[in-house]
């Protein structure tokens, strides 16, 4: 056992412990409204086990009366200065959205043909993990494409409203990743907006995704985000034919599949569909949306089982199910980032420490920006630190632990 003074360090059982102390709550009380065992709730508070699922971290801050942001600290902590640079942004990229183009300065907007290339490299810096850069770039476009919405011609206006989708699609992802749920559902409300302008198809498949994502993030509200990929995938079917629209369909199953998982439900059925319509992108056209999902593909499918094992805490599939995958062969840096984390977690939930850290540092290598700001990163590391033994938690561990915010720098 390490001798890690926990002490000013911040876990989500330790926050479960001072709620539960101020509601005068006892832990056999808190373990029946939350449906777990009493010991389980004292593991957790001591440190010895980390809320590793997301399963019980909303069962804990559902009984507990709080957000889950109470239990693993404000998105807008500041753990490192990336969370600063795209905070900044924060209320120039929410403006931008509630104005719809209604902008009180009177520049012209850029040609269609520069903002869809502007939009096309939002997309490429969302997927490497660059938020600091990605940031700014967010409310100009989106002002500059609403502007476009106005023009005469009925060709450029759908250019438009086209482009906004695919802004707005990677606008909404990035707010979600980095804890801003609510301004994400108004992302993905502009992305629905837009592809009924367009009737695209892509683009109501990426709005379902979006608004699915949000709603899993939130307690109380898995079944409406299993319900919300669902529903979509089913209208949606008839109509898929090019490659965007495989890809961001494909994604809904993908999306139901791991909201299923969360559930304890059955998820082989949207497993086998996504991994068919991953076969079907070679021959696919495609298409005149510029709506993608660029990450959908076989790599992916496998990559989403991974996640979905880890749901229901089977560390012994995930590890099977890794060497399927050539990390190389994953080409976005956020995906390959979350392909070592997964392996991290199991290791970790197997207690091979030593493993776990190499995993997690890979990771961080590949999205640092992105892998420190994970809420179960953390929480894993700060578990290694009370449990891996001295030589790992003074060496690369330790400076991980600082990076990650577990302890102060």
């Amino acid at each position: 056992m390490s001798d890690f003074q926990s002490d000013d360090s911040r876990y989500v059982g330790r926050q479960v412990r001072a709620v539960r102390a101020r509601r005068g709550m006892s832990q056999q009380v808190l373990a029946d409204r939350a449906g777990l065992s009493r010991g389980a709730i004292a593991k957790y508070e001591n440190g010895e086990r980390p809320i590793d699922s997301r399963r019980t971290l909303y069962a804990l801050a559902a009984a507990l009366g709080v957000r889950i942001t109470d239990l693993t600290g404000h998105p807008l902590e500041q753990v490192d200065p990336s969370a600063a640079m795209f905070h900044a942004c924060i209320g120039d990229i929410e403006t931008a959205l509630w104005m719809g183009g209604h902008a009180t300065h009177d520049s012209e907007p850029r040609p269609l043909g520069e903002l869809a290339e502007a939009a096309r490299q939002v997309c490429r810096t969302r997927l490497a993990c660059d938020f600091v850069t990605l940031g700014p770039m967010l409310a100009p476009l989106i002002i500059e494409s609403y502007k476009h919405t106005y023009t005469v011609s009925e060709a450029d206006r759908v250019a438009a409203w086209n482009i906004l989708a695919s802004v707005a699609f990677d606008t909404a992802i990035a707010l979600r990743v980095r804890g801003y749920g609510a301004l994400a559902w108004t992302a993905a409300q502009a992305i629905e907006q837009a592809a009924q302008h367009t009737d695209d198809t892509a683009g109501h498949a990426a709005a379902a995704f979006a608004r699915s994502q949000v709603l899993l993030s939130r307690p109380g509200a898995m079944s409406a985000a299993l319900g919300c990929a669902e529903s979509s995938a089913d209208k949606l079917q008839s109509s898929v034919a090019s490659r965007g629209e495989l890809e961001t369909y494909g994604m809904l199953h993908l999306q139901s599949a791991l909201t299923g998982a969360a559930l304890g439900k059955e998820t082989d059925g949207h497993f086998a569909e996504a991994a068919e319509i991953a076969d079907r992108l070679t021959e696919a056209e495609p298409g005149p949306s510029m709506m993608r999902n660029p990450t959908f593909g076989p790599e992916n499918v496998v990559l989403w089982r991974m996640s979905a094992a880890m749901e229901k805490r089977e560390a012994g599939r995930v590890l099977e199910l890794a060497p399927l995958i050539a990390p190389d062969a994953i080409e976005a840096p956020s995906r390959r980032a979350q392909y070592f984390v997964e392996i991290g977690r199991a290791y970790a939930l197997q207690r091979n420490y030593r493993e776990s850290l190499y995993a997690l540092l890979r990771a961080e290598h590949v999205g640092p920006q992105h892998v420190r700001s994970m809420t179960h990163v953390r929480e894993l590391v700060g578990h290694m630190m009370r449990s891996a033994r001295r030589d790992l938690t003074t060496g690369d561990l330790g400076r991980l632990a600082h990076r990650v915010g577990v302890v102060p720098a």
